[in-house]
């Protein structure tokens, strides 16, 4: 994936802002530079969010880049176009954001779009995807990795990587456990040590819970010492106790059934005898009741005769009830014959009444005659007098209408005259609109062209702003070069004086090894006459020579790299300012050619505050200019609406004219018509409201009297009725009356016959005494048939009571009590015994059970608790190699990072380094498994890489961060990334070693990749001619530029 071009709006710090990456192809490395917060790295998250939708952090979503200065109407949108295996894709996103409405007022939240062209290496567009979903998979597939691989693997950030370089083993982890989504490990020793603590948990509540119960064990017989004895022990003296008091209880249970035997039976003997004594004492009850009841015999005779006159009562009771049902129907009818006279009364008055005003009715029938004969005329006329009425009625409607349009038309007339006086007066100044209009395009012309040379401007100012501290970096770099020249030679000296004395002292050894008839190592001479004299001279050891030559290597180093920097620093600064001049002369030239500029003015400052004022002369001309023209533009609106107005107007007074004569022709015409009619009209009634009104009346009179004709007949109908009923009712109550009297008479004759036979008297007191004591009849008998079945169920109980006891006699009970409760005293105290010793015995069984089942299950867990505890210790690297699973799956993966890192780092250091990891254990976990030594070809030996210098650390930091994109590139599937950048880093780096970075980057093998460095670093500015520079502008807005030699 290669950029071409990004495109901001609204994004971040940028407003509308273009970046043409096509503008650094000839760099293998560029710098986006800028001051702190000014927008780098916003660079980088519209990338992403142009190829995922998301930001390249966690911290700031999509929506938050939205900038805080957008006009609320303009949304914010990123356009990227890429180049990826030989097709050119253009993919552009909105996010979801809040805007103002399209239409009318208020705001609207709008959800996220986008588009995606894909084009053909003719760049012919193949393909147009909108939908944000399929946007999204089908950019995937191409690039085959996620946001997240995709930041990784395209953003290093330098600082982290040195951070990584040095830091611990568990450090280490946690970033790579993120990188390769090893977390499934980590997860896996969590689990296995929650069930290895779940695993001790239960033993430990088995062992407590065994604790637990022998503490509530009720000992008997124990040894003093029980509770200090081991586990084992106490159980199986328990369990011997147990089987003791088994058999105790199988004893006690023995003797507490033959204590229930003897109890039993002689509580049974002692029911049987008072059972029997109960016997005799309720025979003699019985025989002193039957005497009671023989004493009664006389009064219940007496109760005999009442019951039997009562039921002779009783059987006469229903003929008497009907006597005084049929006195009580002859009362009635008596007092309904009465109000029925009366009524027949009342009626024959009112059919008399009625009969008296049909007859005056009958004399007012002529007077109801005429009325009608009257009404029905005036009918005939009425007519003629609603057309008198609807004839004025539209003479007044038609002469109002009148008097309405002659107004409206005085009225339209005016209006036309003083509308095409205001389109005159306007039609007067719309005729400066095209002068004006041409100025305008003139100023905005000249405005644009200002703008643009103001950015020129600019961008000299800038480039002589580095020209300036290039111009001070040289002779910073100039005075340091010196300053090394001198470390050089004072270095070389004592390099030199070291030497001479190492060279003296191996001398001096070589004399002192010679001896006669030995060759010499020098000459070979087997004789020794003049052997070198060697003054006492300071020793000085191998390491002590390479040390000082190694140091003497690296002055001249850093000597050569600044003079080969003051070198191009110099050549660079004599291109810059020629560049600058050939520029400015270029821009004055054509400053001059406008007349903008004259021969005064020969400097930038001066020509950006000439510009500067020039276009705020332009921009107040273009606003009064804009000013004018949106005033003209009101006004050509108005006479374009006048003249709409004059139209309309117009063709209103023309139909004003028709209507007009329409009108006075209707009220001629409505005149004439009503004079005619008045003529005929009798002169009886002013209008048809009085001839109406009289009309009402005779209606009103007719329909009364036709009303009191009806009413009258209907009174005459409804009295003969009436009388007609009240004679019926009485002939029938007169009936009634004599057939009940007839019953009544019967039913006397009946009862006093009965009286007399059963009493001999014809008194019905006698009878009417018995009726009302009828309610007691029940009770009485009732009080006879009780009184005989006692006798006889008293006579039967003797007899019962005198079979069963037969010849016994009374028995003493209280010494059968006393023996009886000595032997309940025997059986409940064996009871107390049984029932205490069985409930110790329950309790210390149930245990009894639970000890031996937690210590079984103890016994059982302790092998796999042993069995995962070493499993959990392997996991998570708490044996004695210190290294858990996912650290060694890590150790894996940061390997072939190694292995990888290897080549970069050795192309960067000229072979002289290489990573590996360190191969004995840590001290502790933390330091152990991913701990990255180095191994220095110059001293043939391994050390950590803590011991690294700044520049050192930051070639190996680089090395590393492109090996992990590589490394994650290859588990992706092989995928093409044709650009990285690398994040920081070079802020904390010393001179001496930024120098080093900046020499490792300029040896970095392109292989049709560009790496873009991001970074305020100054030193960077001056050193890699390619650059997009980011500047802040105030209120939160930056521009960018791009910068190629």
């Amino acid at each position: 994936m290669k950029p071409l071009q990004l495109t901001l709006i609204n994004f971040g710090p940028y407003e509308h802002e273009t970046i043409d990456f096509t503008k650094l192809a000839g760099a293998s490395v560029f710098l986006i530079s800028g001051k702190t917060g000014s927008g780098k790295t916003t660079i980088f998250d519209a990338i992403t969010f142009a190829l995922y939708g998301e930001s390249a952090t966690d911290d700031r979503s999509a929506q938050s880049l939205r900038s805080d200065f957008a006009d609320p109407r303009v949304p914010t949108e990123v356009d990227l176009t890429f180049e990826h295996q030989g097709t050119v894709y253009q993919v552009n996103r909105q996010p979801k954001q809040t805007l103002d409405k399209k239409r009318g007022t208020g705001q609207k939240t709008y959800e996220s779009t986008g588009k995606l062209a894909i084009f053909d290496d003719q760049g012919k567009k193949q393909q147009e995807i909108t939908k944000m979903r399929d946007i999204n998979i089908k950019l995937r597939d191409v690039l085959q990795i996620g946001p997240k691989q995709f930041v990784q693997i395209v953003l290093l950030p330098q600082g982290d990587f040195r951070r990584f370089l040095v830091a611990s083993s568990t450090d280490k982890e946690t970033v790579l456990r993120k990188i390769f989504r090893t977390q499934l490990y980590q997860r896996w020793g969590d689990a296995l040590k929650d069930m290895l603590k779940a695993q001790k948990a239960k033993i430990k509540t088995a062992n407590n819970a065994i604790e637990q119960d022998l503490k509530q064990v009720q000992w008997l017989d124990a040894p003093a010492d029980i509770a200090n004895q081991p586990v084992s022990d106490q159980i199986a003296v328990l369990t011997a106790q147990q089987a003791q008091a088994t058999a105790a209880l199988k004893d006690i249970q023995k003797q507490q059934l033959t204590a229930q035997t003897n109890y039993e039976t002689a509580n049974t003997q002692l029911s049987n005898d008072a059972r029997m004594n109960d016997q005799i004492m309720g025979l003699e009850r019985q025989k002193q009741q039957q005497i009671t009841l023989q004493s009664q015999q006389d009064q219940y005779r007496q109760l005999q005769q009442q019951i039997e006159h009562l039921t002779w009562a009783n059987t006469l009771k229903p003929q008497y009830d009907r006597l005084q049902e049929l006195q009580a129907d002859v009362e009635a009818d008596q007092k309904q014959l009465t109000t029925i006279l009366v009524a027949i009364n009342r009626s024959s008055k009112r059919q008399a009444d009625q009969q008296a005003t049909q007859q005056q009715l009958q004399r007012q029938q002529s007077s109801q005659d005429q009325r009608l004969h009257d009404q029905t005329i005036l009918v005939r006329q009425r007519p003629a007098f609603q057309k008198v009425a609807a004839l004025k009625d539209q003479l007044t409607s038609a002469q109002t209408t009148f008097t309405k349009i002659n107004d409206h038309l005085t009225a339209q007339k005016q209006q036309i005259a003083d509308l095409n006086q205001r389109s005159n007066q306007l039609a007067e100044k719309l005729a400066e609109r095209p002068a004006i209009s041409d100025s305008l395009a003139q100023l905005r012309q000249t405005g644009e062209w200002l703008l643009n040379a103001k950015k020129q401007v600019d961008q000299l100012t800038d480039r002589q702003t580095g020209i300036q501290q290039l111009t001070e970096q040289i002779s910073r770099d100039s005075k340091r070069l010196d300053d090394l020249a001198v470390q050089v030679t004072s270095q070389q000296t004592a390099y030199d004086q070291l030497r001479n004395a190492w060279l003296s002292n191996q001398i001096a050894n070589l004399v002192d090894q010679l001896a006669p008839g030995t060759p010499c190592p020098v000459c070979g001479s087997r004789t020794h006459p003049s052997p070198a004299q060697v003054a006492d001279l300071p020793q000085v050891s191998d390491t002590q020579i390479k040390q000082a030559e190694q140091q003497l290597q690296t002055i001249k180093s850093r000597q050569a790299g600044a003079s080969s920097k003051l070198s191009e620093e110099n050549k660079h600064l004599s291109d810059q300012k020629q560049r600058l001049e050939q520029d400015f002369a270029a821009l004055l030239t054509e400053f001059k050619q406008r007349e903008v500029a004259n021969e005064e003015t020969q400097s930038l400052p001066a020509l950006s505050q000439l510009i500067a004022n020039q276009l705020a002369d332009n921009q107040n001309q273009q606003q009064l200019l804009d000013k004018q023209l949106s005033d003209l533009k009101r006004k050509a609106e108005q006479r374009e609406t006048i003249q709409q107005q004059l139209e309309t107007s117009q063709k209103q007074v023309d139909q004003l004219q028709v209507d007009y004569q329409d009108a006075q022709s209707a009220c001629q015409k409505y005149q004439v018509q009503l004079n005619d009619v008045q003529e005929s009209l009798p002169a009886d009634f002013a209008n048809l409201q009085e001839l109406d009104d009289h009309l009402a009346e005779l209606k009103r009179l007719s329909a009364n009297f036709d009303q009191a004709v009806s009413d009258n007949r209907q009174a005459l109908q409804n009295a003969a009725a009436e009388l007609a009923t009240a004679n019926g009712k009485k002939v029938t109550l007169d009936r009634s009356l004599a057939d009940t009297k007839n019953k009544i008479a019967k039913i006397q004759n009946a009862l006093t016959t009965a009286i007399n036979q059963q009493f001999h008297t014809t008194d019905w007191h006698i009878l009417q005494e018995l009726l009302g004591q009828l309610d007691t009849l029940d009770k009485k008998q009732a009080q006879l048939v009780d009184y005989q079945d006692q006798l006889k169920n008293v006579a039967a109980a003797i007899t019962t009571y005198q079979k069963i006891i037969g010849d016994h006699q009374p028995v003493d009970l209280d010494a059968k009590k006393a023996r009886v409760a000595q032997l309940a005293a025997i059986r409940d105290e064996l009871t107390d015994r049984y029932s205490k010793a069985h409930d110790v015995a329950l309790f210390n069984n149930d245990r009894l059970k639970r000890i031996k089942q937690n210590d079984q299950a103890i016994h059982d867990q302790l092998e796999q608790t042993t069995e995962l505890e070493q499993l959990v210790q392997t996991v998570s690297g708490d044996s004695d190699a210190k290294l858990g699973l996912e650290r060694y799956v890590l150790r894996a993966e940061l390997i072939e990072i190694l292995q990888v890192a290897n080549e970069h780092l050795k192309q960067l250091s000229s072979g002289r380094y290489f990573l590996q990891l360190h191969k004995e254990a840590g001290t502790y976990q933390k330091d152990t498994g991913l701990e990255i030594d180095v191994y220095d070809d110059n001293v043939g030996q391994t050390r950590s890489v803590h011991t690294l210098s700044g520049g050192e650390s930051f070639i190996a930091a680089l090395s590393l961060a492109l090996a992990l994109g590589e490394v994650i590139q290859n588990e992706s599937g092989g995928i093409s990334i044709d650009t990285l950048f690398v994040d920081e880093g070079f802020g904390s780096l010393d001179q001496e070693s930024l120098a080093m970075a900046m020499g490792a980057l300029e040896n970095i093998e392109s292989n049709s990749r560009m790496i873009g460095i991001i970074s305020h670093v100054t030193m960077l500015q001056e050193s890699i001619p390619y650059q997009i520079k980011v500047q802040a502008q105030g209120q939160g807005k930056s521009t960018t530029s791009v910068i190629r030699p």
